[in-house]
């Protein structure tokens, strides 16, 4: 009868246990102070609407600090400490490398904790071989070649020339729209190289990047620009030249 009765007092507590809302820890790396009340009010509002009974979430934030060793520091010892489920990062409105949510990433990824990118555009946090677990708000900049493809498709243009800058964005946003553009290809039809006039064919409607270096004024672009196109000749008219030199 004690153990009947003893077992009883044990589910009965259990079952109370489980009635109380478990506590989620969320926490956030802010580019400033003054964001932290937000971050509350926000998670705050949040408790009232969906944490009443199931779970209740609890805000703790840090802001940024001025080197990366630092910030991971203050990572382990601030919010991986405290057992967090995820980690919300922001960007600054400066482009600081110092201020990136490269060290944020890395140090919550090796953990497996997810964190999400609040304002950062940048193409690099989508490559899952370096940045493990972070998730993104906002599209990088990257998919603007999606619009570019959609324009070319939209009004038939056969010959673009592309300008980018010579970094990581840069490079990613060209090698998108040739994947695009071979994905058309690919689609449309199957093409036989073999025949010079299909392959000068080719290099006509094939956009191609001019021109890849570091910003420079607009002043030079237009140098270079007028250099590549008017004084260079175009992929078709080396062609031509090739098979009038045979005959």
């Amino acid at each position: 009868m004690r153990l009947v009765l003893f077992a009883f007092l044990i589910s009965c507590s259990c079952a109370r246990g489980g009635c109380e809302p478990k506590t989620v820890n969320i926490g956030a790396v802010l580019s400033q102070k003054r964001y932290e009340q937000v971050f509350k009010d926000a998670v705050t509002q949040a408790n009232n609407i969906y944490g009443r009974d199931k779970f209740k979430m609890n805000a703790i934030s840090v802001t940024h600090k001025p080197n990366a060793i630092q910030m991971a520091l203050s990572v382990c010892e601030d919010l991986i400490s405290n057992q967090v489920y995820a980690i919300l990062v922001s960007h600054p409105p400066q482009s600081n490398d110092h201020l990136t949510p490269t060290p944020v990433s890395y140090t919550a990824g090796f953990y497996r904790i997810p964190v999400v990118g609040l304002t950062t555009r940048m193409s690099i946090y989508s490559d899952k071989s370096i940045h493990l677990s972070f998730l993104r708000t906002v599209p990088p900049y990257s998919h603007q070649a999606q619009v570019w493809f959609d324009m070319m498709r939209e009004f038939q243009w056969n010959h673009i020339i592309l300008i980018v800058s010579d970094d990581h964005e840069g490079r990613a946003a060209q090698k998108r729209l040739e994947t695009l553009l071979e994905e058309r290809e690919t689609k449309s039809k199957n093409r036989n190289y073999e025949n010079l006039d299909q392959l000068s064919f080719d290099n006509k409607r094939g956009p191609k990047v001019y021109l890849h270096g570091q910003c420079t004024p607009p002043k030079s672009y237009l140098k270079k620009l007028f250099k590549l196109i008017f004084l260079n000749p175009l992929p078709l008219q080396k062609e031509k030249e090739k098979g009038e030199k045979k005959r």
